[in-house]
Order: structure tokens, then sequence, then C-alpha cells
């Protein structure tokens, strides 16, 4: 069985949760930075990884994995996935990182292999297991593979991450995409796999069909469904969050990440702060770390 993901950190997690080994992976040590944590703090630390740690493994080879789609909730959609426009995409979000040619040369041919896998376990009437969250990404990749699949005879499943899920009496854990799950609990989100129809594949290939048409600069998740939506979009929660002093904006960034947990990138925040800055809406008052793309500190105008 084939896995489809839609992230880099996604695959390597379910990478390791295909043959993954609870005695392999116990051992190792715990570091901390800043202040000294209290003894009930590490111990809770510990109990938690030792949790993290049970697990199963889904079965299978780690290399029945493939990671497609890059960023699809993001820029021109119109053309192939490794056409010049998701190339602009990519040097539009990532230039500040300073990628060499060759390094965005071989991310697109993996992202062609990637696609070619898929297609292939495809015509072989292989089964596809398609591993879906409610990060905007994440549900373009599942259209896009249902669009790509939708005349396809092979079997083709889902295993939708809920947004919540209990662990203990006392405790819930948040979930955005599915590189934030143990590669050992994998297998226990098993049980709400959903086998899709023919009918279900050629409908959400429909809305991805749809979608390109529109092309818009974003697609976003809203009200339980994938709309277009101008690059502004997402600009509210920034503009609301803006403090009223000087502020680091890797500091900000992550602010907005941890506070609304929308699955958007780091790199779409700075893109929109970068757009602020040249409206003169922000200032820069200072490039404190050259060394690291978020590391200047912003003021409101």
């Amino acid at each position: 069985m084939l896995e489809v993901v839609f992230s880099d950190s996604e695959k390597g997690s379910i990478r390791v949760a295909k043959t993954y080994d609870a005695k392999k992976m116990k051992g190792g040590a715990v570091g901390y930075i800043g202040e000294k944590p209290r003894k009930a703090q590490v111990k809770k630390l510990l109990a938690q990884m030792e949790q993290d740690l049970e697990g199963h493994a889904l079965g299978g080879s780690s290399d029945e994995v493939v990671n497609i789609g890059f960023f699809l909730d993001v820029g021109d959609i119109s053309g192939e996935i490794d056409g010049i426009g998701r190339r602009n995409v990519f040097r539009t979000l990532w230039s500040r990182f300073h990628f060499r040619e060759e390094e965005e040369d071989q991310l697109f041919t993996e992202q062609r292999n990637e696609l070619e896998k898929l297609m292939a376990f495809a015509e072989e009437g292989k089964a596809i297991r398609i591993w879906v969250s409610n990060a905007p990404y994440s549900i373009c990749g599942l259209l896009y593979v249902c669009f790509l699949l939708r005349d396809s005879k092979c079997n083709v499943s889902v295993v939708s991450l809920p947004e919540y899920r209990q662990t203990s009496e006392h405790e819930i854990i948040q979930y955005t995409h599915w590189g934030e799950v143990p590669a050992g609990k994998f297998y226990s989100f098993l049980p709400g796999e959903k086998e899709l129809s023919h009918l279900e594949k050629q409908a959400r290939g429909h809305d991805w069909e749809k979608l390109m048409q529109e092309n818009s600069p974003l697609r976003v998740h809203l009200n339980g469904k994938l709309v277009s939506a101008n690059e502004d979009f997402y600009d509210f929660f920034i503009s609301k969050n803006l403090p009223a002093g000087d502020f680091m904006m890797a500091r900000f960034i992550g602010k907005l990440l941890g506070e609304y947990r929308l699955g958007i990138s780091d790199s779409w925040y700075a893109y929109r702060l970068e757009h602020m800055i040249e409206e003169k809406r922000l200032m820069m008052v200072e490039d404190k770390d050259p060394t690291h793309p978020y590391g200047k500190i912003l003021r409101k105008v």
C-alpha cells in the first residue's frame, strides 16, 4: 500500500511509522535552554516522551510513502506541479533562504518522481491511502490526488486527522497536521480509514478542476470547504496582533503559528509582513540578525 502525505515533515514521520519498533526508539537524553526546569516538569516531560514512544508499525516498506504537492494552497496551480508557475511560488516564498538553483531543481525533480510513483501504483491497481488534515495545503493535496486518479480503478482510502484527540481522562491533544503525530501512533488512527467511491474521487477531482480554473492567489479552508481567496486573506490575523512597540519578526511569526494553528507556513506570514513594509504599514527598525531570514526588528507605522 502506498501512503500519500503532503509535506516533508509528514513524509518523514510516516516513513518511520511504516516499520516502527518501540524498543529501538527508547533511550536518549533531555536538554533544556534557559532556566533549569523543576523536577516535576522534567518528570512530566519524560512521561510524555515515554508515552509518545509507545506504539506499533503501520506495516509495509518505508519506501511506500510519497509527498505529493508543494503547498498547493498558495499561488499558481493552473499548470504542471513542477512547472514555471509552481517554481515562481517557491521563489516568492523561499527566496529569503537563498536556495541555490540546483537545490530548486532537485526539489522539483523529486516532486515529479513522487508523482510518477503515485501514478505507477495506480496503474498497477495497488491500494493508495491518503493522510489528510484540515490544513489548507493538505486538503488541496487530497483534491489534487483525486483529480489525478479520477479515472483510475485502484482502491483509494483516506485517513482524516481529527482536530482534537483525547489521550487520557484529563488531557486532549490538538493537531494541525500529520507531522505533529508521533510515528508510533499513526496505527491508532486506522479505525477512521474510509474508502473513497469512484463518484467521490470524481467529485473531489471536479472541485480541484474548478480551483485550477479560478487560480486565485490562495485557497483557504472556510466553513468546512476549500475556497479561493485573495492574497490578503490572512492579513487580518497579522494586523490584529501587531504590538505597539518594536518586535522581532521571528517571535511574531511564532506567536501567530502557535495561537491560530491555521495550517499555513511561516514563509507566508513573512511574505505578507514584507509586503506590509513595502506598503509603509510597517517599518524595519533594524536587521538584527542578517543571517536569519526572520531576524528583522519591525515597528507599526
